[in-house]
């Protein structure tokens, strides 16, 4: 399956806004997801896994969650490699990192997931792989966003999901997936 990111929540999409898309399998237990993005600055300040990518630059994620289930997963990479997994046990999780009222540590997943970068020509591809425990007629919600950082620039973000406003975290507009 593949699906183009867009800005739903805008009427038009933003002058600089560069294409990505995302490529969406499951097999063996493993979700695999890969996302291609154009991008005519590839830049990123990250140092180390579990920081704020959102913060340092260019940066691919992957929400997950079992429809049915409050839960979900986040999954980021940065362009030099560099993760971010966080595990949410409901809305209230985010509201709470968003408030101040919690750490994002408080939120750190233990899940193992394996997540690479490369540049290419064009840009630069992300993909992350992930076990998931299945039986066939599974139904997830998946959803594949991006922060496209410049100098000089706030980000260009983008989703595959049809998100009527600008956040990431509204699971119920994420893309349902039977496996």
């Amino acid at each position: 399956m593949e699906i183009p990111l867009t800005q739903s929540w805008l009427e038009e999409s933003e002058e600089r806004f560069q294409p990505g898309n995302a490529s969406i399998a499951w097999n063996e237990g493993i979700l695999t997801v890969c996302l291609d993005f154009k991008d005519d600055e590839v830049i990123t300040t990250a140092e180390a896994d579990q920081q704020r990518l959102w913060e340092h630059g260019d940066v691919a994620e992957l929400f997950v969650q079992k429809v049915g289930e409050y839960a979900y997963d986040e999954y980021q990479v940065s362009p030099n490699g560099f993760t971010l997994a966080l595990h949410y046990p409901d809305l209230s999780g985010v509201a709470s990192v968003r408030s101040g009222a919690r750490m994002i540590d408080d939120f750190f997943a233990r899940n193992p997931f394996e997540a690479t970068a490369v540049k290419t020509e064009s840009g630069w591809r992300a993909q992350f792989r992930i076990p998931l425990s299945l039986t066939p007629g599974d139904r997830f919600r998946i959803s594949c966003c991006r922060y496209d950082a410049a100098k000089g620039r706030a980000p260009i973000i983008s989703s595959t999901s049809t998100h009527p406003v600008r956040d990431f975290h509204r699971p119920q507009e994420w893309t349902d997936i039977t496996f």
